[in-house]
């Protein structure tokens, strides 16, 4: 987990971007402004548009003006010639705020009511559109704009980039899902790497005019992305890509993301430096240069890749055990005591959906106990912070499963084994009786008591028969259970990818 000082004055500032000066919101506007039917532009990201369905609430990316003359075509709503006019004479109804009109009866003239006034702008041409954007755009910072959830099926658009960061090198992560290696080359900036290391790692702020939630205002200075820094792009774009090229679901992507992360090593010594304190919070830029972080840095890079690609997602901390994960935006009865996020280690590869039951720092893999993995008890209390909304992880259920299905594995096995065990006593027993038998028998034999010694033979062979017959039931068992030992302890292996 990270801390925070309330010291000095915070001032806030903006670049403004090829579209002029919009108008720009601030977070707290963004949290309660209804931006659906809005023209977003990225002001602190050389002024990229966005459009925001009011029928989803997602946001898609208008491009070039041919790019969004085409895109807000396709999003248009048939309208007759003679509602049309109606529109156009008075005004749009409320319902159709931020929607875009096609006027099927007369070649698909498409018109954009202006949320604010509900007047009809025309987008006759990309030139129409162009201006439509520079009019209407609302300033928006690239950490409120990552709270709106990205379309489905929409390209992992990047930003212009700025030549100013130079110094660049290849860097390559390997990691595993499904048990099958895979990497990601990224070229770093160590330009932009010490620009992120010299930005404020605390919060400041007027004490007389404190933020409502100071924690979930130090959290959002970490998500947001430096001008010309296109590396969460770019990242998820290489995600997006494998994604599509081995035909995964939205689910399998999400998995895919987070054992990206997962797989950046456990910055370990720099806890011991600061007393097991993380008092040098990386941003995921840091992360990514210096491959490595504890978990509240792994978490803002988690959280960074996981909103570019669409899916709703929030911080959890646990301060009764000093520890950050991610939670994904999930079904309410999959989640979290009814949040709707689901648990998603950073530190260590897990499942999404496991709750590590052995988090010291960095969470350990727990092989032998598949009873509590659901189980939020061992992380105390919840905190949640920077929450957004978007694609939903539906994986739980069948994880679930496969967790039942390796427990009663489990349990079976250890039933086996103790049956085993009995029958090996009984064995033992039997074989112990045949010794003192044949012990009985030799004596006999060597007095020359013939009669007493073959008294004795009929019974001992009888034995010797009973536990032949028995000791080959036990050899069949105790290989049929070895082999389903030997296929758990791979089932387990594969689970945690060991």
């Amino acid at each position: 987990m990270t801390t925070f000082a309330t010291v000095g004055a915070l001032v806030w500032g903006a670049d403004f971007s090829l579209f002029g000066q919009p108008t720009l919101i601030n977070s707290a506007q963004a949290a309660t402004l209804n931006l659906n039917g809005r023209i977003l532009l990225q002001v602190q990201d050389l002024g990229q548009a966005w459009y925001v369905n009011p029928l989803n609430g997602e946001r898609y990316y208008l491009g070039r003006p041919t790019d969004a003359f085409n895109l807000m075509r396709t999003l248009g709503l048939g309208v007759s010639n003679t509602d049309l006019a109606g529109f156009l004479r008075s005004g749009a109804p409320v319902y159709l705020s931020g929607r875009i009109l096609l006027q099927v009866q007369d070649l698909g003239q498409a018109y954009y009511i202006d949320p604010v006034s509900l007047k009809l702008l025309s987008l006759g041409s990309p030139t129409n559109a162009f201006a439509v954007i520079r009019q209407k755009g609302l300033g928006i910072t690239n950490a409120d704009l990552a709270k709106i959830p990205l379309a489905p099926n929409q390209p992992l658009i990047t930003a212009v980039t700025n030549t100013t960061a130079t110094n660049t090198s290849t860097s390559n992560f390997t990691f595993k899902y499904q048990n099958a290696a895979y990497n990601m080359n990224l070229s770093l900036s160590s330009t932009l790497f010490n620009a992120y290391q010299n930005s404020p790692k605390t919060l400041t702020y007027n004490t007389n005019n404190p933020p409502v939630n100071p924690r979930d205002t130090f959290y959002a200075m970490f998500l947001q992305v430096k001008s010309g820094d296109l590396t969460i792009n770019d990242l998820a774009a290489q995600l997006q890509a494998t994604a599509t090229a081995n035909n995964w679901t939205s689910d399998q992507l999400a998995e895919f993301t987070m054992a990206f992360v997962q797989y950046i090593p456990y910055d370990t010594a720099k806890l011991k430096l600061n007393l097991d304190r993380n008092i040098d919070p990386y941003y995921p830029y840091e992360t990514l240069y210096l491959d490595r972080g504890v978990c509240s840095d792994k978490t803002f890079l988690a959280i960074s890749l996981l909103r570019r690609l669409g899916y709703g997602a929030v911080i959890m901390d646990f301060p009764d055990i000093d520890h950050s994960a991610v939670g994904i935006q999930c079904p309410v009865a999959d989640s979290i005591n009814g949040s709707g996020y689901c648990y998603a280690e950073t530190t260590n590869y897990f499942p999404l959906g496991i709750i590590p039951q052995s988090i010291d720092g960095q969470a350990q893999t727990t092989v032998n106990d598949f009873s509590n993995l659901f189980n939020p008890a061992v992380l105390g209390k919840i905190e949640m912070y920077q929450a957004t909304t978007g694609k939903i992880y539906t994986g739980v259920p069948s994880l679930k499963t496969k967790v039942a299905t390796l427990k009663q594995t489990q349990d079976d096995l250890n039933a086996e084994q103790l049956a085993l065990n009995n029958q090996a006593a009984v064995l033992d027993t039997q074989e112990a009786a045949i010794v003192a038998m044949k012990a009985q028998m030799d004596t006999y034999y060597n007095n020359g008591q013939m009669s007493q010694y073959n008294n004795l033979v009929p019974t001992y062979n009888s034995l010797v028969q009973q536990y032949n017959t028995e000791a080959a039931a036990y050899q069949a068992g105790a290989d049929t259970y070895n082999q389903a030992a030997a296929d758990f302890n791979q089932a387990v292996k594969d689970f945690y990818q060991l």
